[in-house]
């Protein structure tokens, strides 16, 4: 490509500037973001070639543009940019939901194409400071054409985030928010709920904050992520959500009736979620961002953590995260490493391994 902009750069946007940068897809990357500080950053690490200022002609001549902003924010700023830029240059989203926009940006009737993207991918960590260039790798990329959309540029869109490593998949806007809605959005308002019901049911000497680690932090490690993105989706994505949430209702009441009734069909609700549960492919990436965990069988002692980091840095690999569980029923090993991406895990598993460590992957 010769020239691709961006607008936002927010983790989405940044991560895609950085990858794009890293492959080296682009001669020339044009980044608008309202906080110029953020692309000043990006103009001095070269991640970027050009700041715009406004969403003006800095943006002619761009093949292809990624809209990083909040869902809501996405048919204004499509509508302006489809009367600055060329024909054939490709305007696509990277929000969330996409019937809304859709129907919006076809009302618009632009001379230029408009192609829906969701790249099911991110952190509950936000802005550019926590993009990266491996963000997208093995990560579905749902692309979400309008009708009339020329097959030749679904195609080119297509090609493009396959090459810096994501995975396209083409789908109708309505299918594809019935089926966020049921796996990405009502698990984060699960998440938060859940959160929150503790919080209430937490006394005076606050046991449960203590406790919660583990599995219920990793069930709920969602409920950390941008409180202003998550009320635009679930405003946008309003009735599927509730559709999905009316059969969570009925599920969870079900159980408790028999739960009440000390039924037998305790165990079989157990299993099918296991069974359902089990058959997921762990090696990509989808609308709950995976991690990628291990734990380490050690004693809990002074050094244990440094000796660990320092076989790790040996061998150039980068930890998000470490620390000592200190709450992890149904869970081996008393040390938790979090990696950036599924090779650093697997490479760290083997390393240590090698020397004579107790691991594993993590669920």
């Amino acid at each position: 490509m010769k020239k691709i902009g961006v607008i936002g750069l927010g983790i989405i946007g940044g991560s895609l500037v950085k990858a794009i940068h890293k492959k080296g897809l682009a001669d020339w990357i044009v980044a608008y973001n309202r906080d110029c500080h953020v692309t000043e950053t990006a103009l001095r690490e070269g991640t970027i070639q050009q700041v715009a200022l406004e969403i003006d002609d800095s943006f002619v001549g761009c093949e292809i543009i990624f809209i990083c902003v909040p869902v809501d924010k996405i048919p204004a700023i499509t509508y302006k940019l489809g009367g600055i830029v060329h024909k054939d240059c490709i305007l696509t989203d990277v929000g969330s939901t996409k019937d809304d926009v859709i129907g919006a940006v076809h009302r618009m009737s632009l001379d230029c194409p408009f192609i829906g993207g969701h790249p099911m991918a991110g952190s509950e960590a936000t802005g550019y400071k926590a993009a990266r260039a491996n963000l997208f790798e093995n990560a579905y990329y749902i692309l979400t054409p309008l009708q009339e959309t020329d097959e030749k540029h679904v195609n080119k869109l297509s090609c493009f985030v396959r090459s810096f490593g994501a995975l396209p998949i083409v789908m109708k806007p309505d299918r594809h928010d019935y089926a966020t809605a049921a796996i990405s959005h009502v698990p984060h308002v699960l998440a938060s709920a859940l959160v929150n019901t503790i919080h209430r049911l937490d006394g005076e000497d606050k046991i449960m904050h203590t406790l919660a680690a583990g599995g219920f932090k990793d069930i709920t490690r969602i409920a950390s992520s941008s409180p202003d993105i998550w009320e635009s989706i679930c405003r946008t994505n309003k009735g599927n959500i509730i559709e999905v949430l009316d059969e969570l209702v009925m599920s969870i009441q079900s159980f408790k009736n028999t739960l009440s009734c000390a039924g037998g069909e305790m165990k079989r609700f157990f299993y099918e979620a296991k069974q359902y549960r089990d058959s997921f492919l762990d090696n990509r990436v989808g609308a709950i961002v995976k991690t990628y965990d291990i734990v380490v069988d050690v004693e809990d002692k002074p050094g244990v953590i440094a000796a660990i980091a320092s076989i790790l840095g040996e061998n150039n690999i980068s930890i998000k995260n470490i620390g000592i569980n200190n709450s992890r029923e149904m869970e081996g090993g008393a040390m938790e490493i979090c990696f950036y991406d599924h090779d650093s895990q697997t490479m760290s598993l083997g390393i240590l391994k090698e020397k004579g460590y107790t691991v594993s992957i993590k669920g």
